[in-house]
């Protein structure tokens, strides 16, 4: 009869476009594959949300809208929390960070590849956890490739794009179940340098400032900016706004998606609420989450 009757899990992703570079026989094609790099978060430059002079209009009506109880169900100490941060220069500061973010990869990601002799060494690319994310995008942890023998296993050379970024203090600790180091110990890794660098304020903090809205708190903001409507009332939108639910690292404690703001950003780590919902037990044995 062959294999006609099984049923595939529901995919987490949809059919996303992409640009045909060629391939090399009847069963292969080359793609233009962006891929995100997982369990960091840099802040956002000119896109998607403008310049500073359009980005922060936006921000400023996100405050007017926390301020004013559009959303009533935020809590207050949520509110506190965001609207202190949307400064008169919030967005400015926030996609200059951007650029400084953008600028420190070129410059690690050449030094790590620029080969002494003038050639350049090739990217080393392990999926992780969804493989492919909303947006179309691979998610994965990225670091050089060398040919054997490999270097020892703790030389710098071997480090993550991932972690540097993160050690440097130029992209946010942002763990998201289940896009993580397949060894604990990676894990613990990344942990301690974000920890680290938000302790010691490096990049973006020495720089700019402690109040810097963090790359998705800032994604958030522009997305509770938006009108309420008789198409999309004041819930759609925050519940757009509010997908992932927040674990503590120090306890493992679930802190929900309103009382993320009461973890340092060192700390945080992130679980989609579709999939807490769907698969609580199983990320609870896992994990050991505590509710």
């Amino acid at each position: 009869m062959g294999i006609t009757n099984y049923k595939l899990p529901p995919p987490s992703f949809n059919v996303s476009p992409k640009k045909d570079i060629g391939g090399p026989d009847g069963d292969t094609i080359k793609i233009e594959q962006p891929l995100r790099m997982v369990s960091c978060d840099t802040p956002e430059k000119e896109k998607p949300f403008g310049k500073a002079a359009t980005a922060q209009p936006k921000l400023n009506k996100a405050k007017q809208h926390l301020q004013s109880g559009v959303f009533p169900l935020l809590p207050k100490g949520l509110v506190k929390y965001l609207t202190d941060r949307i400064t008169k220069d919030a967005a400015s500061r926030h996609i200059n960070a951007g650029k400084d973010a953008s600028d420190h990869f070129e410059k690690e990601k050449d030094k790590a590849l620029n080969k002494p002799n003038g050639k350049r060494r090739k990217v080393g690319v392990l999926p992780s956890g969804e493989v492919i994310d909303r947006n179309g995008r691979m998610l994965a942890y990225v670091m050089t490739y060398f040919e054997k023998p490999l270097p020892p296993k703790n030389d710098p050379s071997r480090r993550t794009y991932n972690l540097i970024m993160v050690e440097d203090g130029w992209a946010v600790f942002f763990p998201i179940w289940p896009s993580l180091p397949k060894d604990p110990k990676d894990f613990d890794t990344i942990y301690k340098a974000a920890k680290k660098a938000w302790t010691n304020k490096k990049g973006m903090w020495n720089k700019y400032g402690a109040g810097l809205l963090l790359p998705y708190e800032y994604r958030l903001l522009m997305k509770l900016s938006v009108e309420a409507t008789a198409e999309k009332t004041a819930k759609e939108i925050m519940d757009g706004a509010f997908q992932r639910l927040c674990v503590d690292l120090r306890t493992m404690k679930l802190v929900g998606k309103f009382d993320f703001y009461k973890v340092p950003p060192s700390h945080r780590f992130w679980i989609w609420e579709a999939d807490w919902k769907k698969n609580k037990t199983q990320i609870k044995s896992i994990l050991g989450v505590k509710e």
